[in-house]
This record gives C-alpha cells, structure tokens and sequence, in this order.
C-alpha cells in the first residue's frame, strides 16, 4: 500500500475540465442522463429567433418611427413649393358712423356720439395666397437635405438588424453550451457516485492501485461540481430568459433551441480582402455617413441661400362689413370696416440681420466638416475592426481544430486508464490524471467552439451581411 500511494503524483485539477472529463467516463459506464419530454414547447432553430427579434424588438420600431419622422419632414419641405394661404378672420364692437357731409368747403360729422345705443358689431376676413417663384435654393437644397436624411435613417435598420442578429446569436450559443454544461454537471454527479463505490470496494478487497486519499479526492470534486451546476444553471437561465425576452414570447409559453450542440463550419473562411470588399460596399454605417454628408453639405447650401431674397406671386382679397357704419366708397380713402376688394401682385422677401444669418452658416459649415471626419473616421476604423474580426475566426477555428484533436488523444488516453484501472494494473491517480488532460482539452474545445461561432456572426455583421439575417 505505501508503494502504491508513493508512486501517486501529486496533481491539481480544474472543476470545469474535471467534470467534463467526468461526463466521458460515466457515459463508458452505462450511465446517461435522460432528456426530459418537450411537451408543447416550441422548438425554434437560430435563423426563426434572429427573425422573431427582429419583428418584436423595440429598437427596430424606434427606427420604423424615426423613418417616419423623416419622411415628415421631407412632406413639409415638398409642400413648401406649393401655394401657401393665410386666413385671418375678425370680429369686434365699433361704433356706429354715418358717412360725413361737405358744408361750404367743410366737413361735418353727422354720426352719433359714444352710447351703448350707438355701439353694434363688424366683421372682417382677409386671405393671402402665397406661390414661391424662385429661392435661390432655398426649398431645392432642403428637399435634398431632407431627402437624404429619409435614406440615412433607412440605413440605420440594417445597422440595428445586424446589431441584435449578433446579440441573438451569442445568448443562443450561450444557452446551447450551457446546457452541454449542465449534462456534464449531472454526469460528473453520478460519476463521483460511482467511483467512490468502485474505490471502496477496491480498498475493501486490500488493491494496491487505490489509497484512502483517493476517496478524499471524490469528495472534494463533489463540492466543484456543485458549485459548477450552479454557475451553468445561472448560464442557462440568464441566457434562457434574455431569449425569452428579446422573442416577446408569453409568460405561459417555453422553447427549446433546436441545436443541442455547437458546430464548426469545415471549410476556411474567405480572404480578408473580400470582407474587406464587403464592408466597403455594404456596411450600412458607411452608406449612412454618405448620406449624411451630403444631406448636411445641403443644409450649409440652404444656411448660405438664407442670405439672397425670396421672390413670390400672391392673391389677395379682403371683405369687411359694419351694418351700424355707412359705407364709404373713396378711392382715395380706405374704410377698414366696409369694403371688398381683392388683386393679384408680385413681390420679394429679405431678411436683413446684424450676424445671426452668418452664425448659422458657420455652424452649418461646422456641422458639416463634423460628419465629414466621422465618415473618414470610420472608413479607416471599419476595416481595422473587419480585419480583428476575419483574425479572430480564423485564430478559434485554428484552436477548435487543434483541441478537438487533442481531445481526440486525451479520450483515447482515458479509455486505456480506465481499462488499466478496472484490471488492477493502474493507479487511481493515473486515470484522474488522464481524465484531467481530457477534461482540459475538451472543454478548451468546447469554449473555441462558442467563440468561433460568435466570431464569424461579428465577421458576417462587421462585412455589412445583412442579407444573411
């Protein structure tokens, strides 16, 4: 016995790596974890919960709303071309008057003097009708500005759609790699059962390829597994109830994610040149600043327009009527109080201030040399961000592979422990020791796969994929 606990290396293990190498062993044993029945739950694939997010998220119909708003603002800009009508409409008490008379070169006022008796009401209604002739710009440079601004906000639904397609993609990937936790957890449980069971029985019968410490060693994984079930539960819920949230799905109403497993794509991903291809011709963001730059460069046209004067066509008419007045019909005097007349004329509108009409341009002119460094910003950044991107995919797709390997050898290793163990010719603390090497290795194997899969779903989205959502 004290040979065999000599010849035992001392060694330190993982609780993530144990438990999934635990996992493998108990499913060589037998054992296996029964998957619970899905009753009436819905079972939802990646591509049905990207489309359900998207047609529930809030953030998508923020911008539905805020196209709307835009396209608003073009109407207004639009109708300016079109014939604009002032009506103004009054009522009021005015005193009584009668239409004055000419004595020998002199001017007598017959009307009554101020009394409640001599006081009766008037009405008047003027309209103005209003036709823009030429703006030097005005109208033209906004209509564009505002066109523009419809199409940078239509932009901006890609960018969202592209944005909540990666954050969908990452909690699915998440709640499928939880539960594979979860599975390992259970298993390691019923593992450590087991082997404390196994180890008994060989004490019991004097081998000499299991010591006393051995059991100590089971009971002190136990508590990590514990602890590990924990942390994947709180995974898998948090995970489950982002989901949940983000899909709008009742209360009452549960799902299942149709992958039980994560996988890798077998084939390399294409040069970095073509994403960089992509992103330079469909990266929504890049055609937003476009638009917003000339948008913007409109608006600094329309700012400098401001300056020049407005020339128009406009139809007047007015009517007025007092019954407790006479009439006085002079062409050279009006009577604001009885008369109808109306007329067509020209004109022009300037406006004339002492600096306010130059502030506004040089702040338009700010605003434009503004958006006009963030669009050069971005283009030197996007392929800066394409190129991290396309390297961290290929850098996890190189590490799955490798891992999977040695996941491969590692089980391998376990198996001929565990053949060694169970005939008597090999010690406990070579098959915990395999056993770790397997664990290390495929959960390191499982951890690429999660990041690739979120790698390339932050690739497709930095290259401007949008027709892949």
């Amino acid at each position: 016995m004290q040979m065999a606990r000599g010849s035992v290396r001392p060694v330190r293990y993982s609780r993530i790596s144990i438990l999934v190498g635990l996992s493998l062993i108990l499913s060589m044993t037998g054992a296996g974890w029964a998957e619970e029945g899905q009753g009436r739950r819905l079972i939802l694939d990646l591509d049905r919960m990207i489309a359900m997010a998207v047609d529930k998220s809030p953030a998508i119909g923020e911008s539905k709303s805020e196209i709307e708003a835009a396209k608003s603002d073009l109407d207004q800009v639009k109708a300016a071309y079109y014939p604009q009508v002032d009506v103004t409409g009054l009522i009021g008490p005015i005193d009584d008057a009668k239409e004055p008379i000419i004595r020998n070169n002199k001017i007598y006022d017959p009307s009554p003097g101020l009394s409640l008796s001599s006081i009766s009401g008037f009405g008047k209604l003027d309209v103005v009708m209003t036709q823009p002739i030429y703006t030097f710009g005005k109208l033209s440079h906004r209509e564009d500005a505002a066109g523009r601004g419809v199409k940078a906000k239509e932009l901006e639904l890609p960018k969202k759609k592209c944005e909540l397609a990666v954050r969908v993609k990452q909690l699915y990937y998440a709640l499928v790699l939880s539960r594979a936790g979860l599975a390992a957890a259970k298993n390691a449980g019923d593992f450590f059962d087991e082997t404390k069971n196994r180890i008994s029985r060989l004490l019991a019968l004097g081998a000499v390829q299991v010591a006393e410490t051995d059991l100590y060693r089971v009971e002190a994984y136990r508590a990590d597994s514990i602890r590990f079930r924990a942390e994947a539960e709180k995974g898998e819920k948090t995970a489950y109830f982002a989901l949940k949230a983000m899909l709008c799905l009742p209360d009452n109403m549960e799902f299942e994610p149709a992958d039980k497993k994560l996988i890798m794509k077998d084939e390399k991903p294409a040069n970095l040149d073509s994403y960089l291809q992509g992103a330079a011709t469909r990266r929504p963001e890049l055609k937003q600043l476009k638009e917003a730059v000339e948008a913007q460069q409109s608006m600094l046209q329309a700012a400098q327009s401001d300056q020049y004067p407005s020339f128009f066509a406009a139809a007047v008419g007015s009517l007025a009527g007092a019954p407790g007045r006479d009439a006085f019909h002079n062409p050279y005097i009006s009577d604001d109080f009885n008369h109808s007349y109306g007329g067509v004329v020209a004109g022009l509108k300037w406006n004339f201030d002492f600096g306010i009409g130059r502030a506004r341009i040089d702040k338009a002119r700010a605003e434009y040399h503004k958006i006009r460094n963030t669009q050069a910003y971005a283009e030197m950044n996007i392929p800066i961000q394409v190129a991290k991107c396309y390297q961290d995919v290929v850098e996890w797709q190189k590490a799955a592979v490798s891992y999977r390997a040695a996941a491969v050898a590692s089980r391998k290793w376990v198996v001929a422990a565990l053949a060694d163990f169970d005939m008597g010719v090999g010690v406990a603390g070579d098959l915990l020791n395999a056993i770790e090497k397997y664990g290390q290795n495929e959960g390191k194997y499982l951890e690429a796969l999660f990041n690739y899969n979120v790698s390339v779903a932050e690739l497709e989205c930095a290259a401007g994929s949008v027709d892949k959502l």
